[in-house]
């Protein structure tokens, strides 16, 4: 059976990326040669696929196609102290929206392909990534 993937990318609007937008905004120019690279944002990647069988005309033996659409956004985190409960509450939050947001968007693309399993999957996506993040934030105090 012929697989295929799409993969759709968002961005998290707001106060998210208003903090990317803002460190990146006080860079200079030109940096001095022996200035280290910017930071990379801290994030995780929350995503959730769901399979919908393709609307593909193929002969009754072989079957139809499955295409897989993965939706991710990305949950950042540089401006949370992780050692904190509260901003680790925080990110539980955020994880939590970003779960909700993408499995929104996969039944406005598949409207008449409802997952009812998305939520859970996509919560555990993240929270596996959000408890990664944690132990390193204590694990470095």
């Amino acid at each position: 059976m012929a697989h295929r993937t799409r993969t759709i990318g968002m961005t998290v609007l707001g106060g998210l990326c208003l903090v990317v937008v803002a460190a990146s905004a006080g860079a200079s120019d030109q940096a001095p040669a022996d200035a280290q690279a910017a930071p990379v944002p801290e994030e995780i990647v929350v995503e959730a696929p769901r399979s919908v069988p393709a609307r593909i005309e193929h002969s009754s033996t072989t079957g139809a196609p499955i295409i897989t659409t993965t939706v991710r956004i990305p949950v950042l985190y540089n401006d949370l102290d992780l050692s904190k409960p509260h901003d680790q509450d925080r990110l539980m939050t955020r994880v939590r929206s970003v779960a909700r947001d993408v499995c929104d968007e996969l039944d406005r693309i598949y409207p008449f392909n409802p997952d009812q399993d998305c939520m859970m999957r996509a919560l555990a996506n993240g929270t596996k990534g959000a408890e990664q993040a944690i132990a390193e934030a204590q694990t470095a105090q």
